[in-house]
């Protein structure tokens, strides 16, 4: 066997990488091929160096297979330690395998809905299925992070609902739906306090389920996404009470959507108000929710970073908020009613304005029915800005029961209702993981501040820090 047969060894490559090149005869002539470019990176100039050396020395001293070194050298360096290592390493190489999503544990709403029928409803039982899905492992530590998802809306010609309307066959069951619901956002708010809740809401969202997709602090929608806003609002006109009262867009933004009755939020809005953490192509989500769960694989503490990132690096523009778009007239009609101001006065200023949007607008805001539901949730915001999560939570459910008891109840009434019972009644059904009660979380103290004086912190841009910090604002 002659000498280029033989198999590289460590002291064929240490006598290598200890050879005096720079005494060794001639070799100065092979820099120029080193050297003979401009603009060249100091990688590129160590790459050719150490080419320049192994032709030389394969040339001059003994046998050497240049590829064979680089392999033997990339087999021998130190592995990173970091735990992002994968998510660029194997970015492109196709479908994820399980085991690296083996740190997420996933609730595919489409395993507890049931059936597809002519009238989607999430029942009482679908509501409560779905909560022990989520109690039954989401607090496991083997799970770096939780994804909701609904695998019947991922289809290109899906017409099927993210999240249908909460059910209201009888008032007894409507009042046993929607404590089933509370408690459901009660312990998605808790999980997010441990560990990233991802929800990839895929398709429609009835505006009586909403506060399920509001209960967790990562929201990644698509083009299929919308909340239908009017369909439920008779039945469950303070849905989701809490998120909405506290909205940080500018003042009068809250009440404009909750007067607006053909309103239709979209991904663009969505991302307009700070409420989503990306935006994907539908036809694009499968792939993109298999990366951005990779990026789950990173351990804590740095899993929210991670996913952070990687919404960043999935997310297109959704396009133009329609919601922006009326920031002006927002600030001047609709400001006030957060103020203290009423819908009379603004109907009254609308109709003086005698313009083309003022008569579309006071044509649908003037049925009747739909002016109660517009003052109940001017009342009710206006209220809830001065409250604790867990009264707020308290107040929307005594308030829809009564609501729906008695149609003739004045707002007021509804309003200022007695709720002390209320909670307790709401977390009666439910089955905590451990010993311990059920915990809501509690109200940040920063944003206490905030509610009572937005104008003192006028300076801060609370989205940013929002969009950079894993606390919660509102």
């Amino acid at each position: 066997m002659d000498a280029h047969s033989q198999p590289p060894s460590d002291e064929l490559y240490s006598r290598f990488e200890a050879y005096d090149f720079a005494h060794a005869p001639g070799f100065n002539k092979l820099l120029a091929q080193v050297y003979g470019t401009d603009e060249v990176s100091k990688y590129e100039l160590d790459m050719r160096m150490e080419q320049a050396k192994a032709r030389y020395f394969n040339e001059h001293v003994e046998p050497l297979s240049y590829d064979e070194y680089r392999a033997f050298k990339e087999a021998k360096a130190p592995k990173p330690v970091c735990p992002y290592q994968h998510l660029w390493d194997h970015r492109d190489e196709g479908p994820t395998s399980g085991k690296q999503l083996d740190s997420v544990y996933v609730v595919d709403l489409a395993d507890h809905l049931g059936q597809p029928t002519d009238e989607e409803l999430l029942t009482l039982e679908a509501v409560s299925r779905i909560h022990d899905a989520i109690r039954q492992s989401a607090y496991d530590e083997k799970y770096h992070a939780v994804a909701i998802v609904n695998s019947n809306c991922t289809a290109e010609d899906s017409s099927r609902l993210f999240l249908p309307r909460l059910e209201a066959a009888t008032v007894e069951r409507q009042q046993e739906a929607l404590g089933a619901l509370l408690r459901l956002q009660v312990e998605l708010r808790q999980l997010g306090q441990s560990k990233p809740v991802v929800i990839f809401a895929s398709g429609p969202v009835d505006a009586s389920a909403i506060g399920v997709v509001l209960s967790t602090a990562d929201i990644v929608t698509t083009d299929k996404f919308s909340v239908l806003l009017a369909p439920s609002a008779q039945t469950f006109p303070l849905a989701a009470l809490y998120d909405w009262s506290t909205c940080l867009e500018c003042p009068g933004t809250a009440e404009f959507i909750a007067c607006h009755p053909d309103l239709v939020l979209r991904s663009s809005e969505w991302a307009g108000l700070g409420l989503g953490q990306g935006f994907v192509a539908h036809r694009h989500l499968a792939g993109a929710m298999d990366r951005i769960l990779l990026a789950a694989s990173c351990p804590p503490p740095s899993t929210r970073d991670a996913l952070r990132k990687a919404y960043m690096a999935e997310s297109v523009y959704p396009g133009p908020s329609k919601i922006s778009v009326w920031r002006p007239e927002i600030e001047r009609y609709f400001a006030p009613m957060a103020r203290g101001g009423s819908l009379d006065e603004l109907i009254e200023a609308l109709r003086e304005l005698d313009l083309a949007w003022t008569k579309r607008y006071l044509a649908l805001v003037d049925e009747r029915s739909w002016q109660r539901v517009a003052r109940l949730r001017i009342a009710a915001m206006r209220k809830a800005r001065n409250m604790e999560y867990s009264q707020v939570l308290a107040m929307e459910f005594a308030a829809t029961n009564a609501w729906a008891k008695d149609p003739s109840a004045s707002v007021e009434e509804l309003v200022n209702g007695p709720v002390d019972d209320s909670l307790s009644e709401i977390l009666s059904g439910s089955k905590p993981a451990s010993a311990d009660a059920v915990d809501i979380p509690e109200e940040c103290p920063f944003a206490q501040m905030y509610r009572k004086n937005p104008e003192r912190f006028k300076h801060i841009d609370l989205q940013q820090i929002a969009k950079h910090r894993s606390v919660d604002l509102q």
